[in-house]
């Protein structure tokens, strides 16, 4: 329990202030205010909103089915809507922000699937808000070699994900230095401290990746860049021209 972040945010007799309160700070800090915008979120998100600065105009929870669309209905109780990872019952470029806390049982192919009913559901430059496990993480190591159905990210593998997806990086850094049953036994002052602590020592290992993406319009156009020898060549036979005419 010390180490499963998911179970202390689902755990009724946990009271979930330490921890969620810490991260309703990081959040509001990159989101100070959703008045009048659209929030749809998917994982164990209800305990860190910022229901004090946070007020949008209207918000949807999503829980994730791993079947696929066909076979799944989409059922709606008041604002909770069960869908399929590959696609969301929501109208196109209809949402302006998501908020996604990573789901354990989520494989990375799924995730895949799910980042791109997030580009389609997305407003043109939407953006979400991921919070993915650090497999560089000291205490999330011990979380994978406990739980082994746990997907943790390496930041330059998931970056390259996010590009093929069409999406960019806005902000990025490493949160929850410490397990989550000590972070969440203390208060938000003292989280201050202790991940201040982490981010001075151990820059690289904290638990968990706290990333805001945003959604590009258009795919990037890589083009290969020319070799130096043809560059030379053509250079050299600019310059044999030259010589020719001034004969």
């Amino acid at each position: 329990m010390a180490y499963d972040f998911n179970s202390i945010l689902t755990d009724p007799r946990q009271k979930r202030q330490g921890i969620a309160t810490y991260l309703q700070h990081k959040l509001a800090q990159l989101w100070p205010n959703l008045y009048g915008l659209s929030l749809f979120t998917l994982g164990q998100t209800s305990s860190l909103i910022p229901k004090n600065t946070w007020y949008p105009q209207y918000h949807i929870h999503g829980i994730l089915d791993s079947l696929p669309s066909q076979n799944l209905k989409s059922l709606y109780t008041q604002n909770i809507c069960h869908l399929s990872i590959d696609s969301f019952p929501l109208q196109a470029c209809s949402i302006n922000r998501i908020l996604y806390v990573h789901d354990a049982k989520l494989s990375k192919d799924q995730f895949s699937l799910m980042l791109r009913s997030c580009w389609e559901t997305l407003e043109d430059h939407g953006k979400i808000i991921l919070l993915l496990p650090n497999k560089l993480g000291w205490w999330s190591v011990i979380d994978n070699l406990s739980f082994r159905y746990r997907n943790a990210f390496f930041i330059q593998k998931l970056n390259i994900v996010l590009k093929q997806h069409m999406f960019r990086i806005n902000h990025y850094e490493r949160v929850l230095y410490f397990p989550p049953k000590i972070m969440n036994s203390v208060s938000l002052r003292t989280n201050k401290i202790l991940e201040f602590t982490g981010l001075f020592f151990v820059p690289f290992l904290g638990g968990y990746h706290l990333v805001e993406i945003e959604k590009n319009l258009y795919a990037p156009i890589t083009v290969a860049p020319l070799k130096k020898n043809y560059i030379l060549q053509s250079k050299s036979s600019k310059s044999s021209l030259n010589l020719k005419d001034s004969d």
